[in-house]
């Protein structure tokens, strides 16, 4: 073996380690957020089956997700998570009726859930986020007044 080929030997190793390093990455990250995904799916459901009374309370579902921290998830990771919730025979949490009367980003599940995380406010407590609404709307119309 002579010192070229000892060079270029090291050379693919040190290619091979970065390569290898950054192919890693992405994987772990994405292992981790399955792994978040399984734990809040699986959280979530134990708290939905130990409370099947609860389940036709739209307010309740949704402060269910909001403790299990729904809110960080992506688009289609909140998707896995209801998707995962009626397979074992729940109500899906996308089926609102009654938190839909935001007219902005809150007017989907994943922006009335980060919407409420940055705002401190409890999901759960029905009242208190109709209140909100009621209070904005008027602001609303006394600022056009």
């Amino acid at each position: 073996m002579t010192l070229a080929d000892i060079g270029n030997l090291l050379i693919a190793a040190i290619i091979g380690f970065i390569g290898g390093f950054f192919t890693r990455w992405p994987l772990d990250k994405l292992a981790e957020r399955r792994a978040l995904l399984k734990d809040m799916s699986g959280r979530y459901i134990v708290n939905a089956q130990a409370n099947l009374n609860q389940q036709g309370n739209e307010f309740w579902r949704l402060g269910m997700l909001q403790k299990v921290g729904a809110a960080e998830l992506s688009a289609c990771e909140l998707s896995r998570l209801c998707r995962r919730v009626v397979a074992h025979g729940l109500k899906d949490r996308r089926q609102r009726e009654i938190s839909t009367v935001f007219k902005d980003h809150r007017h989907s599940l994943r922006g009335l859930l980060r919407w409420a995380s940055q705002e401190s406010i409890d999901l759960s407590d029905g009242s208190a986020v109709l209140r909100r609404h009621a209070e904005e709307m008027d602001a609303q119309s006394s600022g056009k007044a």
